[in-house]
This record gives C-alpha cells, structure tokens and sequence, in this order.
C-alpha cells in the first residue's frame, strides 16, 4: 500500500525562511464597561508572541461619510503552525500595526494556519 504524503510538507516550510519574513504577536483582550454602559474593549493582552508569518493584502477600498473617509484593508495573514486557540475575538500583530482576526482556518495536515484579517485607519 502506499504512504500517502502529506499536501505541505514541514520540512519545506521550515527550511524556507523567506517563506515566513515576518513575526506576528497574537493578542485576546479583556472587555471592560464604558461610562455609557456598553462594554467596550480593554488593553490587548499578548497570547501569542513570536510566530512566523507572512501577510499579504488582498483587497482594499475606501468609505466616505460625512465626518471623514475611512480606508479599509483586508489582508491573509499566513503562520507557519498549527494554532486552534486562536479565535475571531483576538487581534494579530505585524510591525506594531493591529489587524482584526476575520476567521481561523486551517491546511489539511495542520501545518499552517490562515487568517483573513483586516485594519481600518
């Protein structure tokens, strides 16, 4: 029978370190309550700190409203690894500039994880 090989090898991914330039910090964040009574978030809290990554935009546009235009980004971020502790709740960290986790997914073999993200400045 033959020995079924895996889609991503680790051995590639791990040898190749221009695959992942960067480090991301992933962080979660303690929800507090806001003088109005709404709960608004707290101080992120690193969770995850030193992960290889690679983040790539894929789309971008511009809102325009009355009190100023706002630019939206989406970017993918790419870990090298598998991280399923990581939720919709949190926020990754790439060169000190902040993206909101869209979704967690996941290779077939558990060897990277994907993040669709976006940054609204």
């Amino acid at each position: 029978m033959p020995t079924r090989m895996p889609l991503i090898d680790s051995r590639m991914t791990t040898k190749q370190a221009d695959f992942f330039p960067q480090t991301c910090t992933i962080q979660t964040f303690t929800e507090t309550q806001s003088t109005s009574g709404y709960p608004s978030p707290g101080a992120g809290i690193d969770f995850l700190t030193g992960i290889a990554c690679r983040i790539a935009p894929t789309a971008g546009k511009e809102i325009k409203k009355p009190d100023g235009t706002y630019t939206v980004g989406s970017h993918v971020i790419l870990l090298a690894g598998y991280y399923p502790t990581i939720t919709t709740k949190m926020a990754a960290v790439i060169n000190s500039i902040s993206y909101d986790i869209l979704a967690v997914e996941f290779d077939a073999e558990h060897e990277t994880t994907r993040l669709p993200v976006q940054v609204v400045t």
